[in-house]
């Protein structure tokens, strides 16, 4: 199952309002392509500062060409990330195109 969130426009004024906690997922795409599926597992950065970290290009170059990104909160985070990462590839046959380059 995708990720359930609306796309929110890539910018600094709409991450401001992400969530500020660990324990979450995120998908960035660049219009309708999806370039990266992450997350904040707990004890790390929030989903609102490895967003941020993406948009100021800490995370490389690949990332920041996103237009929209979305988020969700899980239970177990790495494990969501890497059911959103299988759903992917057995759709695609390959991995999103920012994930590859990790």
């Amino acid at each position: 199952m995708p990720v359930r969130s609306p796309k929110w426009p890539f910018t600094s004024a709409a991450i401001e309002h992400s969530p500020d906690e660990w324990g979450g997922v995120y998908v960035l795409w660049r219009g309708e392509a999806t370039l990266f599926i992450g997350s904040a597992p707990d004890g790390g950065r929030s989903i609102k500062e490895d967003l941020f970290a993406h948009l100021r290009g800490e995370r490389g170059a690949c990332t920041q060409e996103a237009t929209h990104y979305g988020w969700e909160l899980a239970q177990d985070p790495k494990q969501r990330e890497l059911e959103l990462l299988q759903e992917y590839v057995e759709r695609h046959r390959s991995y999103p195109r920012c994930n590859e380059k990790r």
